[in-house]
């Protein structure tokens, strides 16, 4: 008998580890807009996750908070479309650093915006850093997809899309 082909059916999350969660939830909350599902610590929510293989250094505890941009509440918190998880190792920081585009691992991550242009000006009064001012990324048969590139405060990139359909 053939194996099973198992076949992925979405993103679930993407995680980033960050230094500082309120910072953090500062940016991805208060000016981006994304909605906190939950909010905890590794105790509370995950007991078992020191134990696992994935970290630098095992047993570690951390704070965390599960983020959305629907406005809309989630089956169990968690939907089809992606969720983005904040996690704050507590004690010492985590080591490394964000990459950039042409580097090995997740570089950045995108997010689809409405009025990208208002959005950069506001974000830039507010202080947020931007590598990319809006422009055309690419020219698509039904549109074009204008991109904008920021950094949150660990210095990981955010690129912020907007599709403008051809008219």
């Amino acid at each position: 008998m053939p194996p099973t082909r198992v076949t992925a059916t979405g993103v679930s999350h993407v995680e980033l580890t960050v230094r500082h969660l309120g910072r953090s939830l500062q940016f991805y909350r208060d000016q981006l807009g994304l909605r906190v599902l939950q909010e905890g610590s590794s105790e509370q929510a995950f007991p078992n996750s020191g134990k696992l293989r994935i970290y630098e250094r095992p047993s570690r505890d951390f704070r965390f908070a599960l983020l959305h941009y629907s406005p809309e509440p989630t089956p169990f918190g968690l939907s089809a479309a992606p969720t983005i998880i904040l996690l704050s190792p507590i004690g010492a920081p985590p080591s490394g650093t964000s990459v950039k585009v042409d580097q090995i691992g997740i570089t950045h991550i995108g997010l689809w915006v409405h009025g990208l242009d208002e959005l950069y000006d506001d974000l830039r009064d507010r202080g947020v850093t931007f590598l990319e001012p809006p422009h055309t990324f690419m020219t698509l048969p039904h549109g074009t997809l204008r991109s904008a590139f920021a950094q949150d405060p660990d210095g990981i990139i955010i690129q912020l899309d907007e599709l403008v359909s051809a008219q």
